[in-house]
């Protein structure tokens, strides 16, 4: 049996000793120029070439035809040439002989088929039946098996080799065409189990980004086909940026590559760690852990929300998940904290602050959610210093008086929350009297002994009127600060009227304002973060306590 030990150096950690054996599957994630490919290399550079079979995602996908065109004495040259060749560091991204790749499987392909042939045939004429049925019953085809491997990846093209020059492709009830006419999908489909299929036992496979060339729906499937024709006798790393291949194979390990350093064009350590096999993770967070980066801030809303486009943009080191509800991202971060025995990923969450007590606050805190100061993330869209900042920059192309910019965004967003008042009071009176209410609701035991029990829920007569006093007073006053942070501002069309006072084409547009000026400007980033408040200094104390 194949056993290899790969050593890899880290950037601030000891070694990551990994034993790979036969049957072992091994999936290397990370961002762009996280040093996966660097990775690969080294792996090449290190192990004898003899066993080891690489797949790189820049290779040549397409034939000049469908023939045989190596020879013996080609094949035999092409494997003394790869040995040099593919320890070069250039090889990362550069082919010393693009075409040499194809040519060889294709030889190796037909020589495997040709093998069993003449096997089964030298039995037949030394009038031993018996025997070639048994090598026919035991030994399968290798095309029979490239075409089986492509009817799992749910392609139906079948390939076939006509006269040992020149291999065809046919779908059902049509005519056999070259191989070098296949679609994409099929022909790189097609090699990848041809290196698989004519490989020697104890083969490590090194399978580069193969979602470059297949679509996710085929990949899956594809990659669990071959992992069980060789799951006796081949080792496959899988360098890949599809999340969705390594949760969907559960017994393979993982390694997550977060940085590398280099040195003199070396990539020399990286910033990695390893999920071990059927870690007991729920598929989203195992989802976050493997697209993260050390940090990940969990947030309300989903892809394309708000939330997602103001924290990103906030916080471009972190790694922003978005959630759904504020109940989800609570669940996200309790689970990671919990299996942290599983990864070196810090969660982070983030909410609204939906009427929470400050008590209420303060538990979530400490368990790493944090609530936003503000009713919802709109306050910091349009809160003063955001509307300032646009203001300045719209001034500053279109030629006008950014303060009369300011002035007039303000006195629209107030003649039009003047004739919500009510509407704003009762919005907020019903989410205190609904928090009210669910608190009074008895939980499973006090309903066991009193299945039929009365709830009471009294309500401060004098509730909404102190509440729409509030509001129209902070109307007056010109707090828009404080009610945008207060009121569901959303629901009239105050920010509607504040993009377009801005002379914006709408709050489309404003938003995406917001956060363009939030990359330009350092100094409007740091006050909408000292908004969010909490988060923020918790996100520097674990910047800080990272410092070594």
């Amino acid at each position: 049996m194949r056993q290899i030990d790969w050593n890899i150096p880290r950037i601030s950690n000891p070694l990551i000793n990994l034993t790979l054996k036969n049957g072992d599957q091994l999936f290397i994630v990370g961002p762009n120029g996280s040093g996966k490919s660097a990775l690969i290399q080294r792996f090449v550079s290190e192990h004898p070439q003899s066993y080891v079979k690489r797949i790189t995602a820049h290779r040549q996908t397409w034939f000049n035809s469908g023939s045989i065109d190596f020879t013996a004495a080609n094949r035999q040259r092409y494997d003394q040439q790869s040995l040099n060749y593919d320890r070069n560091y250039e090889a990362r991204w550069k082919d010393f002989n693009p075409g040499g790749p194809l040519s060889a499987v294709l030889f190796d392909l037909v020589a495997k088929e040709n093998i069993r042939a003449r096997a089964i045939a030298r039995h037949v004429d030394n009038q031993d039946h018996r025997k070639a049925e048994e090598i026919s019953a035991e030994s399968i085809s290798p095309f029979d098996q490239i075409n089986e491997l492509l009817s799992l990846a749910t392609l139906t093209v079948t390939i076939e080799n006509s006269n040992d020059r020149n291999l065809l492709a046919r779908h059902p009830n049509e005519q056999p065409f070259s191989i070098a006419e296949m679609s994409d999908g099929e022909r790189n489909a097609m090699i990848v189990a041809a290196h698989v299929i004519t490989a020697d036992s104890g083969t490590v496979f090194l399978i580069d980004e193969p979602e470059r060339h297949l679509h996710r729906s085929i990949i899956q499937p594809f990659l669990a086909a071959l992992f069980d024709l060789r799951r006796e006798d081949c080792i496959f790393i899988v360098s890949t940026h599809e999340i969705a291949l390594p949760i969907a194979n559960p017994e393979a390990r993982v390694l997550m590559l977060k940085s590398c350093q280099w040195s003199s064009k070396q990539c020399t350590t990286w910033d990695v760690e390893v999920l071990e096999p059927n870690s007991q993770l729920p598929e989203e967070l195992k989802r976050a852990i493997l697209g993260s980066r050390k940090k990940v801030l969990f947030v309300e809303g989903r892809s394309g929300s708000l939330d997602l486009s103001l924290y990103t943009t906030l916080f471009s080191d972190l790694s922003v998940e978005p959630m759904g509800s504020c109940e989800e991202v609570q669940k996200a971060v309790l689970g990671l904290k919990e299996s942290q025995q599983h990864h070196d990923v810090e969660a982070f969450g983030l909410i609204d602050r939906d009427n929470r007590s400050d008590e209420d606050v303060e538990i979530l805190a400490r368990k790493g959610i944090f609530a936003l100061k503000a009713y919802s993330v709109e306050a910091l869209y349009y809160c003063l210093d955001a509307i300032t900042a646009v203001a300045h920059r719209q001034a500053e192309s279109l030629g006008d008086d950014p303060n009369e910019l300011i002035k007039s965004a303000k006195q629209g967003a107030f003649t039009v929350l003047k004739n919500h008042a009510e509407r704003m009071a009762a919005r907020m009176c019903e989410r205190q009297i609904r928090k009210l209410a669910l608190s009074k609701v008895p939980d499973w035991q006090s309903i066991m002994d009193n299945p039929t029990q009365t709830i009471c829920v009294p309500i401060d007569s004098q509730l909404y009127a102190n509440e729409l006093n509030r509001f129209n007073n902070l109307v007056d006053e010109g707090s828009l600060d404080q009610l945008v942070s207060r009121y569901p501002l959303h629901k009239s069309c105050a920010f509607t009227t504040i993009a377009t006072t801005l002379r914006c084409r709408d709050k489309s547009d404003y938003e995406r304002m917001v956060l363009v000026q939030i990359q330009r400007d350092n100094k409007l980033a740091e006050k909408l973060k000292k908004r969010i408040g909490p988060l923020s200094e918790a996100l520097d104390q674990s910047k800080s306590s990272a410092i070594p």
